[in-house]
């Protein structure tokens, strides 16, 4: 469901070789490809495996400086507009200033006259009136300057204004086959309701251009930025606030976290103007957002602004903490000179690389980059590519989480502009892949969607994406829009077990939690129309891949790691198992309970994020706990007292670690009082035993697969 613009693709089968060298047929002549089980196998030539096309399409329009004004001036501290008006009236005339955002550290006004000038000229007359210019940036045309510094110390932290949580449902989750993407199989993010909550008490801000069915949504609060009226023509917003959150209504459908507080912030079409995006995030996080979400079409509006508007949400929001801001990889289709290939590839300078931003792609159902089949039953690309990618989260056929429309055209017409998939047999031209301006529909099983066909899901009567699905359940393709509404939805549940997470804290512990993803294309996406499509074909040596980023989400394993220390120990070394008995121990049982409370597990989770040796210590702990598991003999073998003695040195460790994040005084306190209790337990015998003892029945029942399995080795 990612949203783009046309964009010509001209690659496909029968076009083996990139470069000049590849001979065109000539005029007139027919070129399509032969069938693809008629095709030969084509040779591929040899290049490094981090290499792929990377041309992507031309966005930036080109500069307006003097044109008529309409700028921005961005200042250092508050100035009354009518200050700036006078300063500019001397050289323009029709002079207007309007306020448009004054939220220390920010204050801009955008500037408006039908005469022409350059930017210089007006910071120059801005400066000769004693007025503090920061810069001065078009309001209509993108710019890849960096903004000044702001001082962040002359804001305040963001915090919740009126913006009203919720409290925890409790309801589970409907079990469907278009609801997979929930689970842990089939490439799913793994959500297990009893360890990763339902997001009660976050808030997300989705920021988009249109909102069909909004008030099915429950939502807080409709924001219109730059508009006067809410656009209700496509339905692209409503589903990302559904597929995070859900719908409100009885019995309606339930989301990644579906008991966040959803607000919508609905900015104007693109191509008018490149302010409306950082005002909307800027607004978002002041409110007090936790987590932000922008699936609108965005590609060229880089700018000064919202490099503000970035640095705002990283250093202010969440009280300080900084506010996650996702973005979808895109879809853009281009064919660079001298190629025969579709590119597909995340322009460097586009919103979504920015490295303040999480982009997220599209994961298909099963394992693997999500790719859609064209009219001839061939695999090809429904997202860009890129170095700054960083999640893969599920893209593929998702249920559509609204009610069909009243009065939706039916499958034998036209595709219809909002809201609906393509007319049944509609496809592209052969070997071409699917326009951008096809964001959203949901094709038919072996047919691309139809050009022009914009929305998200299909309408009532209208054909489902591929794949069986109940009759009251309806399938589309989510793409890489719906892939950051589920990512977003993740980092709510994550937030929501840990509310102290920093910002690069949170990009450490999902980074830490991914599941990794093979960059071959599974069998099953056979034939492949193209397998430049698929390039690069490997990982670097941080387990990056173009198309995959660092790998798949897992809020399973993200919210068991978040709120405890020893279950993120234990994820960290592969025992997802053994982490959900820890969390079930120390919610249900006594001795795990008691040995420290949920504000210490919190913070030193912080802790291990930040301090290596630590965490590794910790780590070690668990390895050894999973060696001794039901083996009395193997604990006897290391000694009295050597867990006492490791236990110690990391507390100790935890109380003079110079990486962890400053402990709250309740913190200090606690971690102070059980050192002083495992120094004293050092010195009796008696206490020696028993703290062993307790050790070993918690490992005992934490990796009761080992115990039991060693166990039925000893008896052999």
């Amino acid at each position: 469901m990612s949203r783009g613009r046309d964009a010509a693709s001209r690659g496909g089968a029968g076009a083996p070789e990139e470069g000049p060298a590849r001979a065109r047929p000539a005029r007139g002549r027919p070129s399509a490809p032969p069938p693809a089980s008629t095709a030969s196998p084509r040779a591929r030539p040899a290049r490094p495996p981090w290499d792929f096309g990377y041309a992507p399409v031309p966005t930036a329009a080109g500069d307006d400086d003097g044109c008529p004004l309409d700028i921005v001036v961005a200042l250092r501290c508050a100035a009354a507009p009518g200050d700036v008006a006078a300063a500019l009236s001397a050289r323009w005339s029709g002079v207007e200033v309007e306020r448009v955002i004054e939220r220390p550290p920010i204050f801009w006004l955008r500037v408006r006259s039908p005469e022409g000038g350059r930017r210089a000229e007006v910071a120059a007359a801005l400066s000769a009136a004693a007025l503090p210019v920061r810069y001065v940036a078009s309001a209509r045309r993108p710019s890849a300057a960096v903004a000044p510094r702001f001082d962040a110390a002359a804001g305040a932290a963001a915090r919740p204004d009126g913006w009203t949580v919720r409290g925890a449902s409790f309801e589970e989750d409907p079990v469907t086959p278009g609801r997979w993407f929930l689970r842990d199989e089939e490439g799913g993010i793994g959500v297990d309701r009893r360890r990763c909550g339902s997001g009660a008490g976050m808030r997300l801000g989705v920021i988009d251009d249109d909102a069909w069915a909004a008030d099915e949504l429950g939502l807080d609060r409709e924001v219109l930025v730059m508009l006067e009226h809410p656009p209700r023509s496509q339905a692209h917003g409503s589903f990302m606030v559904a597929w995070a959150v859900g719908s409100r209504r009885p019995g309606g459908f339930r989301g990644v976290a579906p008991d966040a507080s959803p607000r919508l912030y609905l900015i104007p079409k693109p191509g008018s103007c490149v302010l409306a995006l950082p005002v909307a995030i800027i607004q978002a996080v002041s409110d007090g957002a936790d987590v932000v979400v922008c699936a609108a079409y965005v590609e060229g509006s880089t700018t000064p602004m919202l490099d503000d508007a970035l640095e705002f949400a990283a250093r202010l929001g969440r009280r300080g903490r900084g506010c996650p801001v996702v973005f979808p990889t895109g879809r853009e289709a281009s064919s660079p000179p001298a190629s025969l290939h579709a590119s597909f590839s995340l322009g460097f300078g586009e919103p979504a690389s920015d490295p303040r931003v999480f982009c997220v792609g599209p994961g298909a159902r099963g394992e693997g980059w999500f790719l859609w089949r064209d009219r001839r039953g061939r695999s090809r690309p429904f997202a860009n590519r890129g170095p700054a990618v960083r999640w893969l989260a599920p893209g593929d056929d998702l249920t559509c989480p609204l009610p069909p429309a009243s009065g939706a055209v039916p499958a034998s017409g036209a595709a219809p502009e909002s809201g609906a998939a393509p007319a049944s047999g509609a496809a592209p031209a052969s070997g071409a892949a699917p326009t951008s301006g096809a964001s959203g529909a949901a094709p038919e099983s072996g047919a691309a969607p139809a050009s022009g066909a914009s929305g998200a899901a299909p309408e009532s009567g209208m054909a489902p994406a591929s794949g069986a699905a109940p009759l009251s359940e309806r399938l589309c393709h989510a793409e890489s829009s719906g892939a950051s509404a589920l990512a977003a939805g993740v980092l709510l549940l994550v937030l929501s077990r840990n509310p102290a997470l920093r910002l690069p804290e949170l990009d450490a512990l999902v980074l830490r939690t991914l599941v990794p993803v093979p960059p071959a294309a599974p069998a099953s996406a056979e034939p492949i129309a193209d397998p430049w499509d698929l390039f690069p074909d490997g990982r670097d040596r941080d387990g990056h891949n173009a198309k995959h980023g660092y790998g798949r989400i897992d809020a399973g394993r993200a919210c068991l790691a978040a709120g405890d220390p020893v279950a993120l120990a234990l994820v960290l070394i592969g025992e997802d198992r053994a982490a959900r008995a820890w969390h079930d121990a120390r919610a249900a049982g006594p001795l795990a309970r008691g040995l420290y409370s949920r504000r210490l597990a919190r913070w030193a989770v912080r802790a291990l994020l930040a301090d290596p040796s630590l965490c590794h210590g910790v780590c070690a702990l668990a390895r050894h706990a999973r060696l001794t598991a039901g083996d009395d003999a193997r604990r006897r073998a290391h000694g009295a007292g050597v867990v006492l003695r490791q236990l110690s040195v990391l507390v100790r460790g935890l109380a003079a670690s110079r990486q962890a994040p400053p402990a709250p005084p309740r913190v200090r306190g606690e971690v102070a009082a059980l050192l002083d209790d495992l120094e004293r337990s050092a010195t009796d015998a008696a206490a020696v035993q028993a703290v062993e003892s307790r050790f070993g029945e918690l490992a005992d029942a934490v990796f009761a697969d080992a115990a039991e399995r060693r166990a039925r080795q000893g008896a052999a």
